[in-house]
């Protein structure tokens, strides 16, 4: 299971790389058509766009996979190993039911969104929400495999 967990992180951080080769190279191309040639392109305003929504998503669940994510360990250090894994085992369950939640209602809404196109890129806005569940199953499957590593090291690195 931590192959394919490794893989699939590797794997989304290659696409994080893309996608902020796509961002870089459309906000590039429209400073130089906007300033340079001064014939604005009206399709790389909203690609840029959509591809910072998708790298926030998407970053956030590869940040899961490293441990990045911000926490307050101020408050948590003040007590005894045994609340600190309590602690630990109360946020796991809160954040894989938010990230559910993100999925299940992500999911209804790029359902509903697929027929709404976007306005310059003609793409269903569901497309572009479809990030919103991708992400929330990505976060979930990296907090479970970091909840079993704590949970077979006896949580000392809680």
């Amino acid at each position: 299971m931590d192959k394919f967990i490794g893989y699939m992180n590797l794997t989304l951080k290659h696409l994080l790389n893309v996608i902020m080769a796509v961002l870089t190279l459309s906000v590039f191309a429209q400073v130089i058509f906007r300033f340079v040639i001064r014939q604005p392109l009206s399709w790389t305003e909203e690609l840029a766009i959509y591809c910072l929504v998708w790298l926030t998503f998407l970053g956030a669940a590869y940040a899961m996979s490293l441990k990045a994510h911000i926490g307050v360990e101020f408050f948590t250090d003040l007590f005894p190993l045994k609340i600190r894994q309590l602690l630990f085992i109360l946020a796991t369950v809160a954040s894989i039911a938010f990230y559910l939640i993100m999925v299940i209602q992500g999911y209804d809404l790029v359902r509903q969104s697929l027929t709404q196109l976007t306005p310059v890129l003609r793409l269903p806005m569901g497309y572009v929400y479809s990030v919103i569940p991708i992400s929330g199953l990505f976060l979930i499957i990296n907090l479970i495999h970091l909840f079993a590593k704590e949970i077979k090291t006896g949580g000392k690195t809680v």
